[in-house]
């Protein structure tokens, strides 16, 4: 027997989180060798930056959807990177040289794991949202430092 409902014709705007983290891998493979750069003390401004910018899709991430059930581990883990993240530019700043500290450096691996488990658990929506308001953002830096 023939069903009654009409039919859904209209698609997902964008894949699930976990979805959409497997059919394009460059964001964990970037992310984990920022990890292992800084781990081996081989890191460049690249790997800075790609985990500065994981952190503030995290932080976006968060702040987005604030209806959705509360991740105080996400938020926390956010904050320890933060931390870690600043005196790692400050010791840059000091000595021209990127580095980390095993505490640093662990909080850089909770980074790495938290953020890819908050967006395998989050709509692919929410994450180019996120990923979009993070591109003005970093426009809105450039035209602050020319």
């Amino acid at each position: 027997m023939r069903k009654r409902g009409s039919r859904i014709t209209h698609q997902a705007k964008a894949p699930p989180g976990l979805i959409a983290q497997n059919l394009t891998t460059e964001y964990e493979t970037r992310l984990r060798m920022a990890v292992e750069a800084f781990r081996g003390g081989w890191a460049q401004s690249a790997h800075f930056n790609d985990l500065a910018d994981t952190l503030d899709l995290l932080q976006l991430g968060i702040a987005l959807f604030p209806v959705q059930k509360a991740d105080p581990s996400a938020a926390a883990a956010a904050d320890i990177a933060l931390v870690a993240m600043q005196n790692i530019r400050a010791r840059y700043e000091q000595r021209a040289k990127f580095g980390a500290s095993g505490e640093e450096l662990k909080a850089l691996e909770l980074l790495a794991d938290t953020s890819l488990d908050y967006w395998n658990r989050r709509s692919g929506a929410l994450f180019a949202e996120a990923f979009r308001q993070l591109k003005c953002i970093r426009v809105a830096q450039k035209k602050e430092a020319a």
